[in-house]
């Protein structure tokens, strides 16, 4: 295997990105844990872990496939470290001239539907999303987190969506309290970055979530509420008079109660207010597509005023992908939750072309670490184009084209390694690596050979 590792250009240089990852382990773990990477990144779709050992492992090294199933679900893997080193990876893509931009993080839970009942956390959970007629799914329920970041392409800066970890529920646990823990560990690592916004649903700016962002300075929080949240005037000015002065105004009626604007073909409108999620002012918004039904509204909260955001992006509004200088100034907030569509996006991506939901392992342990791996490659695949000049080409196309331009160029690695290895005359090996074309010069046309 060392070999391989020292002679094959593209496997040593995703070696090279996943070594952090790798070291964490003892060296016989470490090296399946790296082979198993390879293996999801080359092939199409992995329907189990016997299904990966057939058509991959079973070639590269000798080890039996217990020895893999005891890798995912016995073996002691690091889920938190791998989590900071994700974010160490991705905080390393900003460049000095995008330093200082917002990070996002994503917070948000998707659900997988299973099959049999033998699989630990397997249970029936309500869906908001219709499938066969019914409000209900049987299955795995994930808490996943992802961060944005800011990166310097084509002369802009556009943000890119990494995913940093994902947490499989069990029936008695709070989805607040696992997004809670995730969020601390990830804020371990950026507590000197200078501003993070957590983008979030309304199913999570309370409870443990609402105090984790409370603790820390450089955390905000943009988030969709319920249309029924309490919302408050802000005080009136104090009068001099004895008595305790007032802490909060008159309540708001989001129906009636604001000044909305249409814009865009949607009634908007904006205020400061006081909730009970946080003691502090928060910056409401509320858009409606018909005044008259009102379960047409959407309320946002933002603990960032427009002023701050603003402030933040000077200077860099028309390098932006999607420039806010032909946004209404004060609708940034709203704006900027715009971002949390990138987890959606990267749950259809995995769902479809990353075989998320068709593993086999029956313990949380196993199918969490399955997934687990799974981002982390993900993860590369978004990461690589902007840390290895030789995969440069790539910064622009899909993670899917990624995957296949990088998995095919490890598949003709791995023939020619395992020719060489059966060969008689192993002394011009090198060579016979030394022409095996680099990614970057490939286009991202399908490889032959």
């Amino acid at each position: 295997m060392e070999t391989l590792y020292q002679s094959g250009q593209t496997i040593k240089s995703l070696k090279k990105y996943f070594q952090p990852y790798v070291d964490l382990l003892t060296k016989p773990s470490g090296t399946k844990l790296f082979l198993v990477l390879l293996a999801m990144l080359s092939m199409q779709f992995i329907t189990s872990i016997r299904h990966m050992y057939k058509w991959f492992l079973s070639d590269i090294c000798g080890r039996s496939l217990n020895s893999y199933y005891h890798l995912l679900s016995y073996t002691e893997i690091p889920l938190a470290a791998f989590m900071r080193i994700t974010v160490k990876n991705a905080l390393s893509l900003i460049t000095t001239q995008a330093y200082g931009l917002p990070v996002f993080l994503i917070i948000d839970d998707t659900l997988l539907a299973k099959f049999g009942t033998h699989f630990e956390c397997y249970q029936t959970m309500f869906d908001h999303a219709k499938h066969n007629g019914t409000n209900y799914l049987k299955g795995h329920c994930f808490v996943a987190l992802s961060m944005s970041i800011p990166v310097i392409t084509g002369g802009g800066v556009r943000y890119l969506n990494i995913p940093v970890g994902f947490r499989l529920r069990s029936e008695g646990e709070n989805k607040l309290q696992i997004a809670a823990k995730m969020i601390d560990e990830v804020m371990t690592v950026m507590a000197d970055y200078p501003m993070t916004i957590l983008l979030c649903d309304s199913w999570y700016p309370k409870g443990a979530v609402r105090k984790t962002v409370m603790r820390y300075k450089n955390l905000d929080l943009i988030a969709n509420v319920r249309a029924d949240t309490c919302l408050f005037e802000l005080p009136p000015p104090k009068t001099g008079k004895p008595g305790r002065p007032c802490e909060r105004g008159k309540p708001i009626d989001i129906h009636t109660g604001l000044n909305f604007v249409r814009i865009d073909g949607y009634f908007t409108a904006t205020k400061q207010v006081l909730t009970n999620l946080f003691d502090s002012v928060v910056y409401l918004t509320v858009t409606a597509a018909n005044l008259n039904k009102h379960d047409s509204y959407r309320v946002f909260i933002s603990t960032l005023m427009p002023d701050a955001i603003r402030k933040q992006f000077k200077g860099y509004e028309t390098k932006l992908s999607d420039s806010l200088t032909s946004q209404v100034p004060w609708l940034l907030p709203l704006y900027l939750y715009s971002y949390r569509w990138a987890i959606e996006v990267c749950f259809y991506e995995m769902k479809t072309f990353w075989s998320f939901g068709l593993y086999m392992l029956r313990s949380k342990k196993g199918i969490e670490n399955f997934v687990n791996l799974l981002g982390m490659c993900y993860a590369c695949m978004k990461a690589l184009p902007f840390s290895d000049t030789r995969f440069s080409f790539l910064k622009d196309d899909s993670v899917q084209t990624a995957k296949y331009v990088i998995g095919d160029a490890v598949k003709q690695e791995l023939f020619l390694w395992r020719f060489i290895a059966k060969s008689e005359n192993t002394v011009n090996y090198l060579d016979v690596f030394s022409n095996i074309p680099v990614p970057s010069a490939i286009s991202s046309q399908p490889m032959t050979g």
